[in-house]
């Protein structure tokens, strides 16, 4: 069961202000990303659109980036919340500030690549399988 908690803000990234704290957020689900911080904050910089979530403290208990070409396209490259703050409705409200951002009216292609088990999530935030619509997904990666 969600439990939505209302203390949490979503807010244009400042690296300035919140980059240990995305790293933090890296760091605690195991993420390779935090092990390069300078190839890590490049990626944000070059991302179009990067989203924190704020506790009223403001520590970053969440975090979602972007890319697009601005017309046509969008890759909801990270999405990631503070465990001890996930199941809060966060990572619901990050991923619609992409897709809000992105409206499918314009940006009919809005692509996620997903580890195993969160399709549940991703499924409830309105994403489904590439298959589902006769496609195939293609991807080439680094990884073993």
């Amino acid at each position: 069961m969600t439990t939505m908690r209302q203390d949490v803000s979503i807010r244009p990234a400042e690296l300035a202000d919140h980059f240990l704290g995305i790293i933090d957020l890296y760091r605690a689900h195991g993420w390779t990303h935090a092990s390069d911080p300078a190839r890590l904050r490049r990626a944000i910089e070059c991302s179009s659109l990067a989203v924190v979530a704020l506790d009223p403290d403001e520590r970053v208990v969440g975090f979602a980036r972007a890319m697009s070409d601005e017309a046509f396209a969008v890759y909801i490259a990270d999405i990631l919340v503070a465990p001890e703050r996930q199941r809060e409705g966060i990572g619901t409200r990050l991923a619609e500030a992409i897709l809000d951002h992105y409206p499918l009216e314009r940006f009919h292609h809005q692509v996620l690549v997903a580890e195993r088990g969160a399709e549940g999530f991703y499924r409830k935030v309105g994403l489904v399988p590439v298959n589902s619509f006769g496609l195939t997904a293609f991807i080439r990666s680094g990884r073993d």
